[in-house]
């Protein structure tokens, strides 16, 4: 019995083996490529300039909010003036509370803006970097075809510990200048040249 186990193991190890000579592996650093697609820095830009227009619009809310407490503080101050009469005073005071009214309204806009400005960014965000990554897989999967590779690792992925994910290659078959060639092969050259300044930041990622 213990020979017939230690036949089947070694039928298994053998079998492995074959099959992993006969493998093709090649590997590819996707934060290079992703970083270094001319489209991730149009979309870099692009996430950019929406977020600053939300902060516009955000900057508009706060001068409003700040001008109707300033209105509201001064007309609550008015409130306790001795030498006004009774029903100045009770109009002055529902002034002020009229005022507070319009605050909490505001208060309520300023945080339906602002979950809606973070919900239409993470959105467009996320679109983007679906579109981006969708680009560079099938680049990649193409490419894996047509020079016969069976699989294609990451050699820049980590582990949740941040450890590395590939213990070692030795870049023999590592495609990332190539992926990354192919890629930009009809970049701007306005964008090249922007990205050579200033490298994308991590804000699409």
């Amino acid at each position: 019995m213990k020979k017939i186990i230690l036949t089947i193991a070694t039928c298994f190890a053998l079998t492995f083996c074959a099959e992993a000579q006969t493998q093709r592996i090649a590997t590819v650093n996707m934060r290079v490529v992703f970083d270094g697609y001319f489209k991730t820095k149009q979309a870099d830009t692009e996430i950019k300039k929406r977020a600053s227009e939300f902060d516009v619009e955000g900057k508009k809310y706060q001068d409003e909010y700040k001008k109707l407490t300033e209105e509201y503080n001064q007309t609550l101050a008015r409130v306790d003036d001795p030498t006004i009469t009774t029903e100045v005073k009770a109009q002055r005071k529902k002034d002020a509370e009229d005022k507070m009214m319009e605050i909490k309204k505001l208060e309520t806009a300023v945080t339906q803006f602002e979950r809606s400005a973070r919900t239409a960014l993470s959105e467009q965000q996320k679109r983007l970097r679906d579109n981006i990554m969708k680009d560079i897989l099938d680049l990649i999967a193409k490419r894996a075809k047509s020079e016969k590779y069976n699989k294609v690792i990451d050699s820049g992925a980590e582990t949740a510990d941040r450890s590395p994910v590939l213990l070692y290659t030795d870049g023999e078959d590592d495609l990332t200048d190539d992926i990354l060639k192919l890629l930009n092969a009809n970049a701007p050259v306005e964008i090249i040249k922007e990205m050579e300044e200033t490298p994308v930041g991590a804000e699409i990622k």
